[in-house]
């Protein structure tokens, strides 16, 4: 069988990754979280950049012991056997399922406001547009998704500094906005939905496998990715709050650039939230299509997906992109809503989350392993705990159907 092609070093997998990591909410959150809690939104960006620091490093650690294109699946059925990795793979589809799709169709909104249309339409364009690169051969679309993030860290730069000259922020007058907090149950709420932004990075671990050198280009392309992340949000957290405005705004780059460069300015930002989403699709399927080729690889689904050409499993893409087409096409209907989406994937990557951590206390072989994936653990039950059981319900069957599809391979596998 034709293998995955080792096209990833540290510079392309750090463009991989912030490709997967950053979104239209990067352009979104900071208004939101400012709208809720003011200047203490600040806070709660350090907060949660502290908070995912030891989940990123149980990832960077057991990524490049067991680079596997089956990602954190993989992993955990070496940590727990069929148990652990069937589950794993379907939540992790299901998240993407439901996920990828929300994606693009915040930008088939972001692109209907400016250019006026169906948002719906213009997010299937996006996956579609995304697909097209997947189909390159593997070096190519390596190089693509390359440049593609150069190019999406420039222009978020370009917000940025732009933002900044409008604005002009008061430093110290931010700083002492910070310190006004809102009460705990607030900032508890306000964590919950800015530290989805710090999601994405469990999907990288799909790419371990084509990475040339993953113990050490891996942890590397992942801290790079991270620090440059949470640069970028700390900035654009800084432009919403010293532009003075905590009104319900979800699009607060769009105010303040219109305000300071007139529609053109707003329609500019529309254009990069398109692009964002557009780098986000490519990579993210990219890394999805390699979860469907290493779960067919282990006989869950059917072995045609694992077949690979000039370094690409073109079957894999292929059903990946049909799969969050017909997501979008049911939401045009009616049948789904943008917060559903979101918050069903948002709920299954926090439990990817807390299953990296327990993971850990299996695979690990250093002392403090273990207290890692203790802290890690306890941050996702946190988390859970905050968020209560609303959305619980689409994990668990799930769960409960990875569950059963492994404890019926055991019975058939095992002898008479």
């Amino acid at each position: 069988m034709a293998e995955l092609r080792r096209s990833l070093g540290v510079g392309r997998g750090t463009a991989m990754m912030l490709n997967i990591v950053l979104g239209a909410g990067l352009l979104t959150l900071p208004g939101l979280a400012h709208q809720a809690v003011g200047g203490a939104a600040l806070v709660v960006w350090l907060a949660c950049a502290l908070a995912a620091a030891p989940l990123l490093l149980v990832f960077a650690i057991l990524g490049r012991r067991h680079a596997d294109a089956g990602g954190l699946a993989t992993i955990m059925g070496r940590a727990f056997g069929a148990a652990g990795r069937v589950p794993a793979t379907f939540l992790f589809l299901g998240a993407v399922s439901v996920g990828l799709p929300a994606i693009a169709l915040t930008g088939g909104h972001y692109a209907a406001a400016a250019l006026g249309g169906v948002p719906h339409l213009y997010a299937a364009g996006l996956i579609v547009a995304a697909l097209a690169v997947n189909l390159l051969a593997a070096e190519l679309a390596a190089r693509v998704n390359a440049a593609v993030a150069s190019l999406v860290v420039l222009v978020i730069l370009a917000v940025a500094v732009l933002g900044w000259v409008a604005v002009s922020p008061d430093l110290g007058a931010v700083a002492v906005a910070a310190t006004d907090w809102p009460g705990l149950p607030v900032f508890g709420l306000t964590f919950m939905m800015v530290f989805f932004a710090f999601t994405g990075w469990e999907v990288s671990a799909n790419l371990g496998e084509e990475f040339r050198d993953p113990g050490r280009d891996l942890p590397l392309a992942m801290a790079a990715s991270f620090a440059i992340a949470v640069a970028l949000y700390l900035a654009l957290a800084v432009v919403v709050a010293g532009s003075g405005k905590t009104g319900a705004d979800p699009a607060p780059f769009a105010r303040i650039f219109g305000a300071a460069f007139g529609p053109a300015g707003a329609n500019a930002v529309s254009a990069v939230a398109v692009l964002l989403i557009f780098a986000n699709l490519s990579a993210a399927i990219w890394a999805v299509s390699r979860m469907v080729y290493a779960t067919a690889r282990e006989g869950l689904l059917p072995p045609v997906l694992a077949r690979v050409d000039r370094g690409v499993p073109l079957a894999a893409v292929a059903l990946t992109v049909g799969v969050l087409l017909a997501v979008v096409a049911m939401a045009g209907r009616g049948l789904f809503d943008l917060g559903l989406l979101l918050a069903a994937a948002g709920q299954n990557f926090l439990l990817l989350y807390g299953a990296a951590a327990a993971a850990l206390f299996r695979l690990g072989d250093r002392a403090w392993h273990p207290w890692l994936g203790g802290l890690g653990l306890a941050i996702v039950v946190a988390l859970l705990i905050g968020r209560g059981g609303e959305g619980s319900l689409y994990p668990a069957v799930l769960i409960l159907a990875g569950l059963g599809l492994a404890a019926v391979r055991a019975r058939r596998r095992k002898p008479a």
